[in-house]
């Protein structure tokens, strides 16, 4: 009832909506099955649940007088740290799955739950496990493309990472990592359609 009065009045959603999205990306993310550990992309946060996490955002940020850009694809201007936590972290997974791909635990698994809520805490270890994964890529050219993206989030995070994550904070990690590891997935995609292009035009 109250997220149909809000509809219908055009104001703010209830912040339980932004709880119950959260928890449920966390559920899913953390329960990954043999298809996921299989999978040559890394998981990303269920779409519906983040598009509520945007409207609630949204129509928060409207109430308060706040022009947020929150677009449809990742935004590096966006000015939330938070935000930006989260596209570092679909980076480091992505690296992990491109180096391990067989691994048993990733990145995701072990890390999401701590670091939507401590970044401060486990950014630092991400970065450092990061380096040894991109040493494991053959592909050099994808390792370096890996590192572009991580340089370019980097300076739209700035020198300070929060050290605790509110609940509007831990919406935008959410936005942050589901747009960029939807971003790094179709990069991959056209990549992958490309060189087999490539390979059907040579056989020919």
């Amino acid at each position: 009832p109250a997220v149909i009065q809000a509809v219908l009045s055009n104001g703010t959603l209830p912040d339980a909506v932004a709880a119950k999205a959260l928890a449920y990306i966390r559920s899913e993310l953390l329960s990954s099955d043999d298809s996921d550990r299989q999978s040559a992309q890394s998981p990303l946060p269920n779409s519906l649940a983040c598009q509520w996490l945007k409207v609630w955002l949204l129509r928060k940020n409207r109430m308060n007088h706040q022009e947020v850009p929150i677009l449809e694809e990742y935004n590096f201007n966006l000015p939330s740290t938070a935000y930006h936590c989260g596209g570092l972290m679909a980076v480091y997974a992505a690296i992990q799955k491109a180096a391990m791909p067989d691994v048993n635990t990733g990145i995701v698994e072990r890390y999401y739950a701590s670091a939507i809520q401590m970044p401060a805490l486990v950014i630092g270890q991400l970065s450092s496990r990061s380096n040894h994964h991109l040493e494991k890529i053959e592909n050099g050219w994808l390792a370096d493309k890996y590192r572009e993206k991580l340089q370019e989030i980097s300076v739209a995070l700035g020198t300070s990472i929060p050290a605790t994550l509110n609940l509007e904070q831990q919406s935008y990690f959410a936005l942050g990592y589901y747009q960029m590891g939807a971003k790094l997935n179709q990069e991959r995609n056209r990549n992958v359609a490309a060189a087999r292009e490539k390979t059907g035009a040579a056989e020919e």
